[in-house]
């Protein structure tokens, strides 16, 4: 694109594959500290090979015991100091995050951001962005004021490096609403960028779609089974309202469970498989 002085990714069969990084990165604070750990453990189990960071927030960091909990899952720690305007939102968090995402990635490099409430199960469609070409991978939906339009949900979604090189240097000097969300504002940036062709946003489960491979923990059913979620999901969010009786700390514990399940799976070397749940 004109303005950037960098060209899209070549198609993949022609992008250079030695020493790319999968790069995984959770912007988390002190009331999500133990949602973090067990993203952490859900990410490393799910993409051994990549490097996790864990983004703190120096405004209110998470305690020390959890730190130690990152660093011996694997993680490495840092803390960022923009402000994050309660939930990733305003041009500095935006700004932030995205040169965040941006920064010490190679072109051919996978970059992915995770919220830590956020369950990442499998990694196979994230090891297919050093092949596909896609410039954004992520979950989406239709924006219901413009059905022709699509946009990302942002609990987790995976950009090339160089995508992430091109939307920091689009969004320096955009002007972003005192409130942006970040999720919406890189997407649209990486659509702008690169064009709407290399974004690939996969439709969540639903009961009108059950092949969706995304979806929430469902808080409300009394059947809900860690087993059926890990064969069926490749990314599961625990971040979705929950019924008054249910404490935040049940986050936790699914998360838990999830990861567990998976690694059982893994252990059995059984093939996940979409069920319905």
């Amino acid at each position: 694109p004109g303005g950037h002085g960098l060209s899209p990714d070549p198609p993949g069969n022609l992008r250079p594959l030695r020493n790319v990084m999968i790069r995984i990165y959770t912007f988390t604070y002190a009331g999500d500290a133990q949602e973090a750990v067990a993203c952490v453990r859900c990410a490393r189990t799910a993409l051994p090979e990549a490097v996790v960071t864990v983004v703190d927030d120096s405004a209110a960091p998470v305690p020390p015991e959890a730190r130690r909990a990152l660093v011996a899952h694997g993680a490495r720690y840092r803390r960022s100091s923009f402000p994050r305007c309660g939930n990733l939102r305003g041009p500095e968090c935006v700004r932030g995050i995205i040169a965040t995402l941006a920064g010490g990635a190679a072109d051919g490099d996978t970059v992915v951001k995770i919220d830590s409430d956020t369950a990442l199960l499998s990694g196979g469609w994230v090891r297919d962005m050093q092949h596909n070409g896609l410039a954004l991978h992520a979950s989406g939906y239709r924006v219901p004021r413009n059905p022709s339009e699509r946009s990302a949900y942002g609990n987790c979604y995976a950009l090339s490096g160089r995508t992430a090189r091109m939307a920091a240097e689009a969004l320096e000097c955009a002007a972003i609403p005192p409130l942006a969300p970040e999720d919406l504002t890189i997407c649209r940036a990486v659509m702008d960028v690169c064009g709407r062709e290399r974004v690939r946003l996969d439709e969540p489960w639903t009961p009108l779609n059950r092949a969706g491979r995304w979806s929430w923990w469902n808080w409300d059913s009394r059947t809900a089974n860690p087993e059926d979620y890990a064969r069926s999901y490749d990314v599961v969010s625990v971040g979705n309202p929950r019924p008054p009786h249910v404490p935040k700390s049940a986050r936790r514990e699914v998360m838990r469970a999830l990861c567990d399940a998976r690694l059982n799976l893994n252990s059995q070397s059984i093939k996940p498989c979409q069920t319905e749940t």
